[in-house]
């Protein structure tokens, strides 16, 4: 006789399984932490690696968290690049954080706000920004910081062509947003206060029109140190922070390639040139002549190579 119980032991046997999946999936939610805007312009005052500028301008960074990048989710992941609630990518986490990318995801608000407050104060010593900042407007628009925050965020080589362009449209991403955009998603129709945009130098960051001893449009590029640094090294520095490549890798690729390419040819040719020589087309004497010319031909060009 079949037990009145057994429907309930069959519900069981379905439901408990479902119930264990869900029990696995409560240290992933658990790890999700939704922070405001006055969360992350208070971890902004907090951090030790916030410039001067940053901590003038927290309410723009939180404008770029809440409003842009992640909704206030630091264990934000937009699917492709980057994570927490200002978004860094993978490389800048390693150099910035020295955690994997999920490790950062699991990190408290205040360690996501030091790491990518470095970030940023390496990147804000750029030329470009200081250019930007020394305009004061731009296509009609208040340089505030919203819209020097944009510029960083969304590359200083970007941020760079939009400038020489003196449009607005001068640079846009692959979805149609330019850096004019993002800063106005940012404001949410609040502007900061433009008046708080000198970059950060040796001064106490005091604002602009008031005698403060941040640097003007015109300033030299500093480093880390607040030193001036020199043209090559600047030009360097934005060229990483705008592709993300450094100038030296970027010329030993190429420099690889371009040997490559020059080997390549030089063996075809000798390969053809073996070719006629088997078959009876070209005299030992040419051979020997045409391989000792391509020889030192390719030599020549791999020094040059070398040089460069």
């Amino acid at each position: 006789m079949q037990s009145r119980h057994a429907p309930e032991l069959d519900m069981s046997c379905r439901f408990f399984p479902r119930l264990s999946k869900l029990v696995w999936l409560l240290p992933a939610v658990a790890l999700a932490a939704i922070v405001s805007s006055a969360d992350i312009t208070q971890a902004i005052q907090n951090s030790p690696n916030a410039s001067a500028w940053l901590k003038q301008n927290a309410q723009a960074v939180a404008n770029l968290a809440i409003n842009v990048e992640s909704g206030g989710n630091t264990s934000a992941f937009n699917g492709s690049c980057c994570y927490g609630v200002l978004q860094m990518n993978r490389t800048n986490i390693a150099k910035y954080a020295g955690v994997t990318p999920e490790q950062y995801r699991q990190l408290p608000l205040q360690a996501q706000i030091d790491a990518w407050s470095q970030l940023t104060a390496d990147a804000m010593r750029s030329g470009v920004v200081r250019q930007l900042i020394g305009l004061g407007t731009f296509d009609g628009r208040a340089v505030d910081g919203n819209l020097v925050l944009a510029c960083v965020q969304l590359g200083i080589g970007n941020c760079q062509r939009m400038i020489n362009s003196g449009s607005c449209r001068g640079f846009a991403d692959s979805n149609g947003t330019s850096i004019c955009d993002m800063a106005a998603r940012m404001a949410n129709g609040r502007p900061t206060n433009p008046g708080n945009t000198n970059p950060p130098g040796n001064g106490s960051g005091s604002t602009g029109g008031n005698g403060g001893t941040g640097l003007s449009g015109n300033s030299c590029p500093r480093d880390v140190t607040g030193a001036c640094m020199e043209v090559s090294a600047a030009m360097q520095q934005g060229f990483l922070q705008g592709s993300g490549i450094q100038m030296p890798s970027l010329k030993q690729m190429l420099l690889a390639g371009s040997g490559a390419f020059f080997f390549l040819v030089t063996a075809s040719a000798f390969s053809g040139l073996y070719g006629r020589y088997t078959s009876g087309r070209v005299a030992t004497g040419e051979l020997v002549h045409y391989l000792v010319k391509g020889t030192t031909t390719l030599l020549i060009g791999l020094l040059a190579l070398s040089m460069l």
